[in-house]
Formats: structure tokens, sequence, C-alpha cells
């Protein structure tokens, strides 16, 4: 009987975390974990959620990639924090060819929103701007474009 209620309260923890917003499977067991609940009935629980289509690793993927891209994060930073997420490589590839996003349009949304519609002055600031843009995970080659189409706007 005890064991009916850990599962049923366990249920209950996970449907109100779905309700929030989508979860990974792995977040899910790990805050389950946190509340004392113990792994058989996590899985338990976990595996029930999928199978009534309540969690699923791939819509959670998709949904956490858009809001990483509509946040200013680059493909680097995205493909680094995929696996702490539970989100596997191969499901992040699928999910990124789904989505196709732009990186260049992404890279410069992110620099203007940042640093605004002027052009670095000096080597210094330009630095500044290239690491920014480097820690949210865009390459060299899509800055380098987002700085020539700033400088290029600005002319304008």
């Amino acid at each position: 009987m005890e064991h009916e209620n850990n599962i049923q309260q366990a249920e209950e923890v996970l449907v109100r975390l779905l309700a929030r917003r989508e979860h990974s499977a792995r977040e899910l067991h790990q805050k389950l974990k946190q509340r004392g609940f113990d792994h058989s009935t996590i899985d338990l629980v976990l595996k029930k959620a999928q199978e009534h289509g309540w969690q699923s690793d791939e819509r959670f993927a998709h949904v956490w990639v858009r809001t990483c891209i509509a946040r200013g994060d680059g493909l680097r930073k995205i493909s680094a924090q995929a696996p702490q997420k539970g989100i596997p490589a191969d499901l992040i590839e699928l999910v990124l060819k789904h989505e196709q996003p732009d990186w260049n349009e992404a890279c410069y949304q992110r620099l203007i929103r940042k640093f605004g519609e002027m052009p670095a002055v000096d080597k210094k600031q330009r630095d500044k701007i290239m690491r920014h843009l480097l820690q949210r995970g865009f390459s060299f080659e899509v800055i380098n474009h987002a700085l020539e189409r700033q400088a290029k706007a600005f002319a304008d």
C-alpha cells in the first residue's frame, strides 16, 4: 500500500513539473530523486509518462533548442549543453536539422542586442565583442560575418 502511495506521489510531482514546462527524462529523474523517490519508482512513473505522451525527450529537445536560439546561443554552446540536459548528440543533430537555425542571423541579432548598432571603435572593444559572441557559442566565421554586417549597416 505504501509503495502505491509513493508511486502516486511521484506521479503527481512529475505531472506538476511537466505542467510548468517540458523536461527531459534526465531532468525529471534528477528532480524526483532530489525529492527522495527511489530509482524503481522514478523509472516506473517516467515510463508511464512517456507511454502516455506526457514526457518526450524529442519534444523537450525542440523546445529547448528554440529557447536557446531565441536567447542568442550559438551552435557550439547548444551542443555543449545538450548532454547536461540529457539530450544525446544524435537527437540534437536531428533537432537542429529540423529547426534549420540561421546562425548568421542569430549571431547578428545577439551582437545588436548586446552592443548596439555602432561598430567597435578600437581593437579592445572588438576583442570584447568577439569574446562575448564566442562564449555564446558562435564560430569565428559567423562572428566575422555579423561584425561585417554591422559595419555595413552602420555605413549605409
